[in-house]
């Protein structure tokens, strides 16, 4: 693992551990055995080394959301690839999306590293807000305030990066079938839709340990 790797994995484990408030730099150069004088060697500052995991992890999951919703033309279908990729990448990324979630704060009001951060925040967004309109205008979905189905279903599916546990009683593919079915029945959809977890479509944060035994391996599709 080169060095610049090994400072964003521990920095990471860090800021999704004890937040970002309570991590100093030198605590991240005890976690690399390295100097405060190494550690800014590679990063310009602690904000900058946040504001670069939160980009990183957005594009990530804008990049795998896209891929996703690459064939699919279908309100309800579109509908189910979102939540099941946001359920999972979740799921398998706790430390990743704690960060990408709950870090924003963290980051200068004004600056510019916290104005991308947020446009990329809202460029993600806009792919639920499309897909719900559409449904609406097809006539596909039956929704009162758009918005707030969509914060209600995004929260559902980003809860699992607190909750889920590859021990747990339920499998993620298991998850991920049964927040579909909430999903559309939320948005009083008639359809019912069998959306395949791919994890080759899925995000590789390389700082992220998987070890759930309960997935399938990265490369492989899940039965």
């Amino acid at each position: 693992m080169d060095t610049g790797l090994r400072i964003r994995t521990a920095a990471m484990r860090l800021f999704a551990g004890q937040g970002y408030a309570a991590t100093s730099i030198r605590d991240l150069a005890r976690a690399v055995d390295m100097t405060n004088a190494g550690i800014y060697h590679h990063v310009a500052s602690k904000e900058a080394l946040l504001a670069d995991l939160m980009r990183l992890s957005q594009l990530g999951l804008i990049d795998a959301t896209d891929r996703q919703l690459a064939s699919l033309r279908d309100p309800a279908e579109r509908l189910a690839a979102l939540i099941t990729s946001l359920t999972a990448i979740h799921a398998l990324n706790p430390m990743t999306t704690r960060v990408m979630d709950g870090e924003l704060r963290s980051l200068t009001a004004g600056s510019s590293a916290r104005d991308e951060i947020i446009a990329l925040r809202d460029l993600y967004e806009q792919r639920w807000k499309t897909t719900l309109a559409d449904g609406v205008q097809r006539g596909a979905f039956h929704v009162a305030d758009q918005k707030l189905t969509r914060l209600a279903l995004m929260s559902m599916c980003t809860g699992t990066s607190e909750w889920y546990r590859p021990d747990g009683e339920s499998t993620l593919e298991q998850v991920c079938a049964e927040f579909v079915t909430i999903g559309l029945a939320a948005v009083r959809s008639p359809a019912q839709v069998t959306m395949r977890l791919d994890l080759t479509l899925l995000p590789e944060y390389p700082w992220e340990p998987h070890d759930d035994p309960r997935v399938a391996p990265a490369g492989r599709t899940t039965p």
